[in-house]
Formats: structure tokens, sequence, C-alpha cells
């Protein structure tokens, strides 16, 4: 037994699928499979419960997936501590681990950067581009320190801390020559018979669940007529005039209207859990995390902390 065998299984864990945990591992399923096969010889129990279309943890699984997640944390925090010191000057050194979600707007996160490196040029950054089940994952297991994500995909993880940075509304982009281009908002129960342009749930389950369950509360179930990955490629669908397409307030595309000769408009009447947040576990000791998440607030104000 290794760390990195129980870094896999908890992947495996956390995916329930050897396929998707070994896409978000860059490793084969053979490979995957056989750590798993090994640790389980190694402690003599079986720690999956293998379906034909289902993976589940065993009563001993789940002991494993706590005491496990707590070992690579410590660890985690070991390297982190070892790497923290300050010079003989005092100078602050360290290593910040940071993921965000790619179509969000990254201001915040830039100003921040460049205000901690100018007042703390010894501090490192790391920086992972996810998307929101990957920076879920990562917080989880200690791989990111802290997350700027939406609320809704890192609220129910254990010890969390979120801090509210912007409010975030899902709005519906339509092709200028739409019919309801002409409007600024809309009723959800007007879109009943268009075709949808939709990123794929695997990509983002908590925005396409949400836009999933708002099209059937209006009495329809959305017709996608596309799936893509990412959102300027649903954006470009829907300028070409393909269809329509569901867009966070709070992205990073400058000025969509005009580069995808499109309109946006807001819904209207709904209430989500979709803010913008920066997220960081209590528990996490790296002493960085109070750096950063200062200067952050310092520059935003957040509204809220949850």
């Amino acid at each position: 037994m290794n760390l990195l065998s129980l870094r896999y299984f908890i992947s495996v864990a956390e995916y329930s699928s050897f396929t998707k945990a070994s896409e978000h591992l860059y490793v084969t399923q053979p490979t995957l499979s056989r750590q798993i096969q090994d640790l389980e010889e190694e402690l003599g129990v079986r720690l999956f419960t293998r379906g034909r279309h289902s993976l589940t943890l065993t009563k001993q699984g789940n002991l494993l997936l706590h005491e496990a997640t707590e070992i690579i944390r410590k660890c985690d925090n070991i390297r982190e501590i070892v790497k923290q010191e300050e010079d003989d000057d005092g100078t602050v050194i360290g290593l910040l681990n940071i993921g965000y979600q790619g179509f969000l707007n990254t201001k915040l996160m830039h100003h921040t950067l460049k205000t901690v490196t100018k007042k703390y040029p010894r501090i490192d950054f790391s920086l992972s581009r996810g998307n929101p089940p990957e920076l879920r994952h990562h917080l989880l297991i200690n791989k990111c320190d802290v997350v700027f994500a939406l609320h809704t995909s890192v609220a129910s993880i254990p010890n969390i801390e979120c801090i509210k940075l912007q409010e975030n509304e899902m709005q519906i982009a339509v092709p200028r020559s739409h019919r309801l281009s002409k409007y600024d908002s809309i009723n959800m129960k007007e879109l009943a018979n268009e075709n949808f342009v939709m990123l794929e749930r695997k990509i983002s389950p908590f925005t396409v669940d949400y836009a999933t369950s708002l099209c059937m509360k209006n009495g329809f179930s959305p017709n996608a007529s596309y799936y893509v990955n990412d959102a300027e490629k649903a954006l470009l669908l829907v300028g070409s005039g393909k269809g329509i397409a569901f867009l966070h307030s709070t992205h990073n595309i400058n000025r969509p209207d005009e580069t995808y000769d499109i309109k946006v408009l807001r819904i209207e009447g709904i209430d989500s859990d979709f803010d913008f947040v920066l997220a960081f576990k209590r528990d996490n000791t790296n002493p960085i995390i109070p750096i950063f998440v200062s200067e952050l607030i310092s520059f935003n104000e957040p509204i809220n902390s949850h």
C-alpha cells in the first residue's frame, strides 16, 4: 500500500467508475483496475461491489475511503508545512494550489494573484483549470487548496468554507434574429418549442441538471439539438442559428452579444444557488490560504460568507 494506490482508490470511489477515474488520472483503465485489485488483495477485503452498470463501495470500502482521505490530507499538509517557511528577513515562502472554472469571470483571481505576488514574491501558485466535478474532486482530496467555482458544485463538501464573490444568474442566449431577441427577459414557458444547445452533462452536471429541471417545472423537456463541451462552442452554434443555450451571467466571454451575434436574455422568476464563490476546506492548514483570502476580500468586499 502506498500513497499513489490510495489516491487511485479515492478517485475511483469519488467517480464510482473506473472509466471516469482513469480519464481523470490520465492512466489506462487496466492499470487502475490492477492497482485496486492489488490493494484489495493486500487488505484481504473487497472494496467495491461491481455490478453490470454500477460500482459501489462495500462497508470496508467506505471505512478505507474515510481513512485514506484523512491520510492523504495529512500527507499533503506535511508537504505544505515543510515548504512553508520564512527567510531570515521574514519573507513568506509557500505554494498555493488554485482551481478554477474556465468559463467563469477570472478578473478577481487575476487581481489577487498579482497583488499577492507583489507583496509576497516568494509565494508560488499552481493553477488548475477544471469543470465542476473535477474541481469538487480536487478540493476533496486536497489537490487544490482553494477553488473559484459555483457554490452549488462545492456546497456539500464537509467542512467547506465558501466566500460569495459575485451573484450569478442563469440566462438564455438566443440568435440575434430570433423572435425573442426583441425582449430583455423571458418566461421559461416561452421556450417550450425551442431547440437547445446543451453542455454535456459530464462537463457540468450541476448546471445541466438545474437547466433540465427548470424546463420540466415549466411543463416541457428541453429538445437538445446539440451537445457541446464548453460555453463558447454553444454560443457559436447559437449565433449561427442552431438553437438557444443556457448561459451563466458570470461568464468570462467578452461582449458575447457582439462577438457571437446573439442576444442574452434574463429568465424571469427563477431562484438558484449558482453564485460565484471562493471555496476552501476549513481544516486545510496551508498558511498561504488566509493570505490569499485576505487579499481577495480586500479587493472584492464579498457579499456574503457561507
